[in-house]
């Protein structure tokens, strides 16, 4: 399993990529349950850690998250998650 270091200046990195922490309504380590959009397979649905912010998708932000089971990790849009 990956680690992402993010190091002293992270926040500073995730500006440049054009990320802003206020467009995303979840955080870096928070719980959601993912709901998958059609045409994705369901039994991906469940409980997943936010690891990564992303750069907006049009007016969707994304992230990247880890399933808390299996480990997979996949980039999703914000409208596919909720809390647990």
């Amino acid at each position: 399993m990956q680690r992402f270091d993010r190091g002293p200046d992270w926040k500073v990195k995730m500006s440049e990529r054009g990320i802003r922490a206020l467009d995303h309504k979840f955080r870096i380590g928070q719980s959601v349950e993912f709901f998958p959009s059609r045409g994705v397979d369901h039994r991906s649905k469940g409980q997943y850690t936010i690891v990564l912010l992303r750069p907006l998708d049009g007016d969707a932000p994304q992230y990247r998250i880890r399933n808390k089971v299996d480990g997979h990790e996949r980039i999703v849009r914000e409208h596919e998650l909720g809390l647990r």
